[in-house]
């Protein structure tokens, strides 16, 4: 039985200490007082009336009756469901006392629902009493909450102002400000932008450079009008802060731009810093509209085209018209103007090497835009937009093995499988830099900062620098690098790669790549990154042997297991083993090095002493520290990829060093030679030993570890050697010919493994780079016959060590 189904006129009440229905019957005294924790159970007589006791319940019923009000404001409902007893819930009234919550079904007067119809909603603790005091009390503490709130947000606010304010200071800021509103940030006078040409080593253009300063006269007057139309349409209207513009962008939260003028920009990359804070953005305002009253809106323009970045290293107008279409500021047509005005907002991801696609989109807005605020009329506009990019900006076709896999166009599908997380390849679509040669170019800007410190030589433009580059042999390598990334090895990518080539007689760098793609990673592996050497170390060691006349080609060692003592290491034993895990017993010193046997080689080591390695690998010009440790002769060491190359030549050229360098000579705008290089050579190793080592280099290339690099060309005069390091974390071959050193590193920037040795992941991409300079002429003659030393040769004797750089260079 429910509730709803009792018969009952009336509610029930409590009097005094008596519990009764309404209509007197059935009457039970509480032999107890009444109290605020009475326990009250109620049953049905067999008269049809509803009483209440102390005692249980007779039957199985729910009874939901409202009581009245006890003494002390308590007011008391009881449940009986199946005859088990639930209390009512007690809570406090707003005088203090308890209050327990009313029953289910139970309306605000006490009155319960007829059958059938349908029951009040039950708000339980929130009832309408507890919803009067929650409104109260968020009526009361509203303030509070204001000021506590208030309080935070201020010292939030001083503490971001008094840390931006402390950068600004302690960075320069005021230096900054004061150059800007003094007008140094301008050009000069009678500098027109011209540029800074760099030529490869038969005098072709790689890049053409330029950071000068110029007069906003000396610009085309289509450069700033296609900036105003797609930056700062009102720029000559307001006074540095177009409000229209910041409350469009706050309402659309950045969707419609950006909201800040050129002005703004300026003032932001200028003098302050590129944090996104208030307090930055609050400085930025106010700073924008002082300037605005010291400096005309041509000086304004001047300064900004003079400093704003347009990617890939570029900054300022003189520079991005010479690195993109090689001209002067003046020069640019309408098409070009609108194309460097449309990658300001984002250089790198619409610069047309990286994404010819997007630089065309974005320059057909910048010349709808030109067209709408009357810089053009329609007609040239749509004539400029159907015009192909600039012919400076020719990308290089696919090419086949780019076709036959469906790569050309990017695809991310086809491409998942071969980037090993480095991001999809861009093929066909340029070198992602504005010049040729990226890798070579970003390191000669560099070597020019070393030659000239605390000179800005890019700022006085009109520089010609002459490299060692062969910009033929440059290009081709980097596709073959590129390439050889897209063929997997079980399945597995082959990580990054680096190649570097070298004249061995001059010390030139002919070809520098340090990655698959300078798109995706412009890091320069080739120079920067320090990699176990492997096994490409051993000829070091047998070198320093045969050159202290300990071992010849010909001697015997015992090829078996062994523990070598090492009082110096951390370990007092050292156990190498081979990498076959099989010992050959006795062998000659020339299969230790074709076979590139381990425990040989170690015995090799400590017959003429790691301090006599270390000094003959420091001569023929690995300048990284390497550790005084037996280990050593088995590549535990690190290196670069430049090092190792350097070392090779070294071997290459008969045993005579020859100083590494990528500039030949820089000449001024007036033709003045500024700087030549000066070759050193010296002599690293005797030729007999030099050429003995050869001769065993050629036979592991011919028939030991390096075949694969054999295969494919005309390889009688190559010689060179396979590295692994330790679980496949490297993979090294490093050769040469008479006339080209090269090594060719293969491995992850996350030093995890590769998926085969150095004859499997490097020497194939060797054989096949070696084989186009044959084919180019680089190839014949006698290996490791010294062939034209000349003179100036210094003698061999003296230890050499350490590098005068960071970047490998003597």
């Amino acid at each position: 039985m429910v509730a709803s189904e009792l018969s009952m006129p009336m509610p029930t009440a409590f009097r005094g200490a008596t519990i009764a229905s309404a209509s007197g019957q059935g009457v039970v005294t509480s032999p107890r007082a009444v109290s605020t924790g009475i326990d009250v159970r109620w049953r049905v007589c067999a008269s049809g009336n509803v009483v209440g006791s102390i005692g249980a319940a007779a039957w199985p019923c729910r009874v939901s009756l409202p009581v009245g009000r006890l003494r002390g404001g308590t007011r008391r409902t009881a449940f009986l469901f199946g005859g088990h007893t639930l209390k009512g819930t007690t809570r406090k009234t707003s005088s203090g006392a308890h209050k327990k919550t009313r029953a289910a079904g139970e309306s605000d007067d006490g009155s319960v629902p007829e059958q059938g119809s349908k029951a009040p909603i039950d708000y339980g603790e929130y009832g309408r009493r507890g919803r009067e005091e929650l409104r109260a009390n968020l009526v009361t503490g509203f303030p509070k909450f204001v000021l506590v709130s208030a309080a935070c947000i201020s010292i939030a606010g001083l503490r971001d102002f008094f840390k931006f304010y402390k950068s600004m200071k302690h960075g320069g800021a005021f230096k900054r400000w004061s150059d800007l509103t003094e007008g140094d940030k301008s050009g000069k006078e009678g500098h027109t932008g011209e540029p800074t040409v760099i030529y490869d080593v038969k005098g072709r253009v790689i890049a053409t450079l330029s950071s000068e300063a110029v007069r906003l006269k000396d610009v085309a007057p289509a450069v700033w009008q296609a900036i105003v139309a797609s930056e700062d349409h009102r720029f000559f209207t307001h006074k540095g802060v177009d409000l229209r513009g910041l409350l469009r962008a706050i309402g659309s939260l950045g969707k419609m731009g950006g909201g800040s003028t050129i002005t703004q920009q300026l003032v932001k990359n200028l003098v302050l810093s590129q944090d996104r804070t208030v307090s930055r953005k609050l400085a930025e305002i106010i700073l924008s509209m002082k300037v605005e009253k010291r400096l005309t809106k041509d000086e304004l323009l001047e300064a900004y085209l003079n400093h704003v970045y347009w990617g890939h290293g570029v900054y300022g107008i003189a520079g991005a018209a010479a690195s993109y279409y090689g001209k002067t500021p003046k020069e640019l047509d309408v098409g070009e103007a609108a194309l460097l005005a449309a990658l300001l907002p984002a250089p790198e991801a619409l610069s047309p090497y990286a994404n010819p696609a997007g630089a065309r989109r974005v320059r057909n807005t910048a010349l709808a835009r030109m067209a709408k605020h009357g810089y053009l009329n329609e007609r040239q506009a749509k004539r400029f937009a159907d015009s192909p990019l600039p012919a400076s900006l020719a990308l290089r076709p696919p090419s086949d093995l780019e076709r036959s896999t469906g790569l050309e166009f990017s695809s991310v599908e086809h491409t998942s499988a071969y980037t090993g997380g480095r991001g999809v390849p861009r093929l066909g679509r340029g070198s992602a830099a504005p010049y040729r040669a990226p890798f070579f170019v970003s390191e000669v800007l560099y070597h020019l900062k070393e030659l000239f410190q605390g000179q800005d030589v890019l700022a006085q433009g009109g520089l010609k620098v002459h490299t060692t580059l062969d910009l033929a042999l440059q290009e081709r390598a980097e596709q073959l690098v590129l390439e050889d990334g897209l063929v997997p090895i079980r399945g597995d990518d082959k990580g990054e790669a680096a190649l570097v080539a070298i004249d061995p007689f001059s010390g030139g760098v002919r070809v520098l790549v340090g990655g698959r793609e300078y798109a995706n990673s412009p890091f320069n592996r080739a120079v920067l990154a320090k990699r176990a050497a492997g096994s490409a170390f051993k000829p070091f060691v047998y070198l320093a042997a045969l050159q202290a006349g300990m071992i010849n080609p010909s001697s015997l060692i015992q090829d078996e297991e062994v523990v070598f003592d090492v009082p110096e290491g951390e370990e007092p034993t050292y156990t190498p083993m081979n990498y076959t895990r099989k010992y050959k017993g006795t062998v000659s010193v020339r299969e230790c090095l074709v076979e590139s046997l381990n425990v040989p080689t170690v015995k090799v080591a400590e017959t003429v002493g790691v301090a006599k390695i270390l000094e003959m690998a420091y001569a023929l010009g690995i300048t990284s520290p390497l550790p005084h440790a037996l280990s050593v002769s088995l590549g535990s060491c690190e290196t670069t990829p430049l090092e190792m190359c350097v070392a090779y030549a070294t071997i290459a050229a008969g045993g005579v060093y020859s100083k590494p360098h990528l500039i030949t000579k820089v000449r001024d705008r007036a033709g003045g030679t500024v700087y030549r290089h000066k070759g050193v050579r010296r002599l690293a190793s005797s030729p007999a030993a030099t050429a003995a080592l050869s001769g065993m280099l050629r036979l592991a290339l011919s028939r030991g570890t390096g075949k694969a690099a054999s295969l494919g060309w005309n390889s009688e005069t190559a010689a060179g050697k396979t590295g692994t390091s330790d679980e496949y974390r490297d993979a090294w071959f490093a050769g040469y010919t008479p006339s080209l050193a090269c090594v060719v590193w293969a491995g992850r920037d996350t030093n995890t493994s590769l998926p085969g040795t150095g004859a499997e992941v490097a020497a194939p991409l060797w054989a096949k780079f070696m084989r186009f300079a044959s084919e180019a002429g680089l190839g014949g003659g006698k290996v490791g016959s010294g062939g034209k030393q000349g003179g100036g040769i210094e003698c061999w004797g003296p230890r050499f060590r350490g590098p005068e750089n960071s970047r490998g260079y003597h």
